[in-house]
């Protein structure tokens, strides 16, 4: 075998163990997560004990543990020291943190990404307008415009303003009912929030705040989809000029 030979096997070598060590642990969590799933625990209940865990699974209370970690990392379990681990409510979380930290990585070079992120997130609120002239009721209507009421009293002000600002979209998308839809968006709201202490700031008056967010409110109203998904796509114009400042 000559010399680059020697030295690729070598290196491959080297790496095998720990491969292996990588994937016998990822077998454990996908056991301990198929455990969940076969006897139907629901968020909140307990899992089985450590000990319980060692005999099912055949491996070492070591490994349990690592992989609970690992889990609960996850949002699969959670662990409650002191009293005992629980299945978790797979939240989002993780994947905020991911994107935040994709984000500041992307601030750092030719925010390429964070471009990337935001058109995710307009895609899918355009998506999502779209279905939301299509089903609204009378009550959600009212409630949305309760939110826009408070926007128009607290836009440009600060902390005041982002919360009336989130609390509007959230109010809006819930009239869906796709909860698992709104942990998403509410995903991007804190991506662009935690963000936007690294970005440039961009003047925007509290009459324009208002009038973007009142014409997205007026599209909704009038059932007309593509109003909507306009008023939307100039909403997150501002957005983007704080990302090409």
């Amino acid at each position: 075998m000559n010399q680059p030979a020697r030295t690729a096997a070598a290196l491959l070598g080297t790496h095998r163990p720990a491969d292996r060590s990588r994937q016998a642990q990822q077998g454990i969590q996908e056991r301990i997560k198929e455990l969940i799933l076969e006897r139907r625990l629901a968020t909140g209940d307990p899992m089985p004990t450590e000990a319980e865990l060692v005999d099912t699974l055949g491996v070492s209370r070591n490994s349990v543990r690592e992989a609970l970690k690992a889990l609960q990392a996850l949002g699969i379990v959670e662990i409650r020291h002191g009293f005992g681990t629980y299945v978790g409510e797979c939240s989002l979380d993780p994947f905020t943190d991911t994107l935040v930290f994709r984000g500041r990585k992307s601030m750092r070079g030719d925010r390429r990404e964070l471009h990337e992120i935001l058109d995710l997130r307009q895609a899918l609120e355009t998506g999502l307008i779209q279905r939301l002239v299509e089903s609204i009721d009378e009550g959600s209507l009212a409630r949305v415009r309760a939110r826009l009421d408070d926007l128009e009293a607290h836009a440009g002000q600060g902390a005041a303003g982002d919360a009336a600002d989130r609390a509007f979209h959230d109010e809006m998308y819930t009239a869906l009912g796709n909860e698992l839809m709104s942990q998403l968006l509410r995903v991007f709201w804190d991506v662009y929030h935690d963000l936007s202490h690294e970005l440039p700031a961009v003047e925007s008056s509290h009459e324009e705040i208002v009038r973007v967010h009142r014409d997205i409110f007026e599209a909704v109203a009038a059932r007309d989809g593509v109003r909507a998904a306009e008023a939307i796509a100039r909403h997150f114009d501002g957005i983007r000029r704080r990302i090409e400042s």
